[in-house]
């Protein structure tokens, strides 16, 4: 990538924040941790797998050529059902990888016939209180209000049903194609890279992933700096509660998370980003072990025609084909 391009934009801070893109290469992921971390994700995902899936499933128009599309349901810890949508390579009942696609903070309105795939099954699950997950008890499609919902309490924070939402994911594609998958991806950018780095280590039948542009990472940078979106939304709640600091964010820190991963994952990360700040991002990329690749991305979360982005999506594309093939 070549060096700092001027970006026109109003905001009234820095979305560089101060970093290049060396700098960023060589942050590290805060030190926060806490003792009893890998537990409680681990308790989390056992009490995920014991609820019923109660699953249910409807044929629907297929927006893609030779795919199946099916609308489906499908129970999650503690007390929610959500929706998601699924394609399937019509030529085979049996295909022989799984895709489970996270999405942003903005919800998920339909499937993404990009993703389709001839020996691919993908399921797109749409996390509690978007589209069609919606639940009483929750704020309808508002990141704003989901982000901070519960987080008093970290066994109750609304982000541990979200990851239970993509572990069950996998179960569904299990029973739907009676047991075929024998590889199974995870693909998720923003909220679904967050959602991806939290979740991943504690599902041991992922095998790779791709994880785009994650936030809840390096909090004590995140809540010290400005930033637009759900990340705002945190620093206000912690402007007001600052003990949150210390009880629940530590447990949904995306750098503590990806210590623990070891899949080969290919990481996107930002250099300019209003709404992720690109520090955050690159620790938590910074802090997986490997085997992995880093994109470096010009801007995130900004709609800007900046010269280095074809190059940056071209080296994208090279990463995901060396480490997956």
């Amino acid at each position: 990538m070549s060096g700092p391009h001027p970006i026109p934009h109003s905001f009234p801070f820095d979305p560089r924040y101060g970093h290049s893109v060396e700098d960023l290469q060589q942050i590290q992921a805060p030190d926060t941790e806490p003792s009893d971390f890998a537990a409680f994700w681990r308790k989390l995902h056992r009490q995920a797998l014991t609820v019923p899936l109660d699953l249910k499933v409807e044929p629907r128009p297929s927006p893609c050529k030779g795919q199946n599309l099916l609308q489906v349901s499908y129970r999650v810890w503690p007390d929610y059902r959500v929706g998601a949508w699924v394609l399937l390579p019509e030529k085979t009942t049996s295909p022989a990888c799984g895709v489970v696609a996270g999405h942003g903070y903005g919800g998920r309105e339909e499937p993404d016939t990009a993703l389709a795939g001839p020996d691919r099954a993908v399921i797109f699950p749409v996390a509690p209180g978007f589209h069609i997950s919606p639940d009483p008890h929750l704020p309808y499609n508002n990141a704003g209000m989901h982000v901070v919902h519960g987080i008093e309490q970290k066994e109750h924070y609304l982000l541990a049903a979200c990851a239970a939402a993509l572990w069950r994911a996998v179960d569904v594609l299990e029973e739907i194609c009676n047991g075929s998958i024998e590889h199974f991806h995870y693909r998720g950018w923003s909220f679904g890279g967050g959602m991806g780095a939290l979740m991943l280590p504690w599902e041991p039948r992922f095998q790779t992933a791709e994880l785009g542009q994650v936030t809840f990472a390096h909090h004590p940078f995140r809540l010290r700096h400005p930033c637009v979106g759900s990340g705002q939304a945190v620093r206000e709640y912690w402007l007001k509660d600052p003990s949150i600091e210390k009880t629940t964010l530590p447990y949904f820190e995306a750098c503590s998370s990806l210590r623990h991963l070891h899949i080969p994952t290919v990481f996107a990360c930002s250099v300019f980003d209003p709404a992720v700040p690109p520090p955050g991002q690159w620790a938590a990329a910074n802090a997986h072990p490997g085997p992995k690749r880093i994109t470096p991305l010009p801007t995130g979360h900004f709609d800007y025609p900046h010269p280095d982005t074809p190059s940056a999506e071209q080296l994208h594309q090279q990463h995901l084909q060396e480490l997956f093939g």
